[in-house]
């Protein structure tokens, strides 16, 4: 049988500014997205993917494309590709496109999904912040008005204080190594800021708490579950219907971290959910419990084949 891993993720409060470094004029923007009929700012999936990689190249995993601090570039080791060896074209999947007539396509779907994060605070909570630079005056010394004011620049930039959430799906069968769903755990939990001009800030994407969904059912169905009803209380009362009504069996859900200190969280601990309020912890129980499972299936695979 398939299994299927979903998670949504929400971070601790922090101040986000800067994100890809978009621009409107002078001013540095917050990319924003409707939902429900509100805007809210928000972090796009690439960046997401950009830090897991990065993650992964830090912690010693063989990645084909190598995050270069002083290009600012990922470089390619291998352009012929081998998900067998790296763990990031396996996971992340990759198209490479060859110039030229005749030129050839090599691609290969990714196993991980990950959606846009989207801000719990709506975009009506941003703040600007001006700044201005003054740039050396050279030869002018100041008397030229017209070289002064070249040489100074004055911008403004978007802040928000708010916490972050966001999805993600794997099938750990899709995967040409699936012993890898183990880095892209520890991955999704250790997060710290995601990629382009955001990375500026130290804006941790780490989970404040993580729901994760270990199950042979295709959808996640729980997504975006997190609410803020005030700036102290965290609930997740979509998540808490589908336990309740028996839509999403209780055994499937793993909740670590902050949310799980609360009362709601104590309430499905009694219907069978798995509750930690220590992540690291959870998260080897969870993949303890993923690598059992998947052994499981290979070895009644194997059974059938012999027969």
């Amino acid at each position: 049988m398939t299994y299927h891993l979903f998670g949504n993720i929400i971070t601790p409060r922090g101040v986000a500014a800067n994100n890809r470094g978009e621009t409107e004029g002078n001013r540095t923007t917050l990319p924003k997205v409707f939902w429900g009929d509100r805007l809210h700012v928000a972090v796009s999936a690439e960046a997401i993917r950009w830090a897991m990689r990065y993650f992964w190249q830090m912690t010693g995993c063989e990645v084909n494309r190598v995050w270069d601090e002083d290009e600012q570039t990922f470089d390619f080791i291998d352009q012929d590709f081998d998900s067998q060896k790296y763990i990031d074209d396996d996971v992340m999947g990759y198209m490479y496109a060859k110039k030229g007539k005749g030129g050839s396509v090599k691609k290969r779907r990714g196993a991980l999904e990950v959606t846009r994060a989207v801000s719990l605070q709506t975009a009506d909570k941003i703040e600007i912040t001006f700044n201005s630079i003054s740039r050396d005056k050279g030869k002018s010394g100041g008397k030229d008005e017209a070289a002064e004011k070249a040489r100074t620049s004055i911008y403004s930039t978007e802040t928000i204080t708010t916490r972050f959430q966001y999805g993600m799906a794997i099938t750990p069968q899709s995967l040409k190594e699936q012993s890898r769903i183990t880095q892209v755990v520890e991955a999704i939990t250790k997060l710290s800021n995601v990629g382009g001009n955001h990375g500026r800030f130290l804006y941790d994407f780490s989970p404040e708490s993580v729901i994760f969904r270990w199950t042979h059912h295709p959808v996640p169905q729980f997504l975006y579950c997190f609410e803020q009803p005030d700036a102290d209380t965290l609930t997740a009362p979509r998540l808490k219907q589908l336990i309740e009504c028996e839509e999403i069996p209780a055994s499937e859900i793993w909740i670590f971290g902050g949310y799980a200190f609360t009362e709601e969280a104590e309430n499905l601990k009694q219907l069978g959910v798995n509750v930690y309020p220590s992540i690291r912890k959870g998260s080897q129980v969870l993949i303890s419990q993923i690598q059992t499972d998947l052994n499981q299936v290979k070895t009644s695979e194997k059974s059938a084949k012999a027969g």
